[in-house]
């Protein structure tokens, strides 16, 4: 759905952003059929609970002019998808599961072949978690294989308790959910703005963000000047590179001062020394800390 663009799509984007969102399953169908049961035949409460809350989303969020308006303002395409996290989709349909089974079954085997049968609509519109096979964990992390390890090459290597490094997309996203002493050059918003087609050459030589010039080079192979480059690496304070082994990009970083500090069975580990020792310090809560026994005796 980050993918997506607004200005490219126009008013056929939220068509498209749902489509994605529920991934070609069919449970907003069957929300529209609940709250089309719960319009004819629902109580009071329930339509006071769920109809003015989708008439409020079908003129803001469903919408097809409302996406295109709000981008005009504020640039949303990769945070408009949340909006769709505010039907209650789950929770209409089990409201109405539950109308159907105890209000419109007189006994109790009826009951049981009505619980049946719309459990098993929900299991065929939906999407099996292991429709592909079940996927054993290669380790306790649930990481990839290679994540310890390249966390293990880095710190072994490095002389700073927090050293900085930048990773090709996968790796960035899941480094710090593994390694939270590795510190990340590029943050997410960075990353998707560039895989998203945001970013050329032209643009990271004119952007004022050094994370721009950094990912047309990792996650772009866009070949900047060595000036440029190494300068975005100090005030950074850059000091390492994980790649795809094989990543054409490897030469150019390596023509720059990167040397291979280790390789583990995909991907290649670069240093960069930097010119300048970086500083970096964590906040110090401890005297916070130290005074919350007190601060929870006075409230309690």
């Amino acid at each position: 759905m980050q993918s997506l663009n607004i200005s490219e799509s126009g008013f056929g984007y939220i068509f498209k952003c749902i489509g994605l969102y529920y991934e070609g399953n069919f449970y907003f169908l069957l929300y529209l059929a609940a709250l089309a049961f719960i319009f004819v035949k629902g109580g009071r409460r329930m339509k006071e609970v769920f109809i003015p809350q989708f008439i409020v989303m079908v003129l803001t969020v469903y919408n097809p002019l409302f996406p295109v308006a709000l981008n005009s303002l504020f640039d949303v395409n990769k945070e408009y998808y949340r909006f769709l996290w505010m039907a209650p989709v789950v929770i209409a349909m089990s409201a109405v599961s539950v109308m159907l089974i105890t209000g419109y079954t007189k006994d109790m085997i009826r009951g049981c072949g009505l619980f049946l049968f719309i459990a098993c609509v929900f299991i065929a519109c939906g999407s099996f978690l292991y429709k592909e096979g079940y996927i054993i964990s290669p380790n306790i992390y649930h990481m990839p294989t290679e994540i310890p390890e390249v966390s293990r090459i880095i710190h072994e290597d490095s002389d700073r308790e927090y050293p900085r490094a930048l990773f090709e997309y996968d790796y960035n996203m899941l480094i710090r959910q593994y390694d939270g002493r590795i510190l990340l050059s590029c943050d997410r918003e960075a990353y998707l703005n560039a895989i998203s087609g945001n970013l050329d050459y032209m643009k990271a030589m004119e952007s004022e963000d050094d994370q721009d010039r950094l990912l047309a080079a990792i996650a772009l192979n866009i070949r900047l000047p060595e000036d440029v480059f190494k300068e975005s690496l100090e005030r950074t304070d850059t000091e390492y590179v994980v790649v795809t082994t094989g990543n054409e990009i490897t030469g150019y970083l390596k023509g720059l001062g990167f040397k291979e500090v280790g390789r583990t069975a995909n991907h290649t580990v670069l240093h960069y020394d930097l010119k300048e020792e970086p500083e970096f310090e964590l906040a110090d809560y401890s005297e916070v800390w130290s005074l919350t026994p007190q601060l929870y005796d006075r409230l309690i």
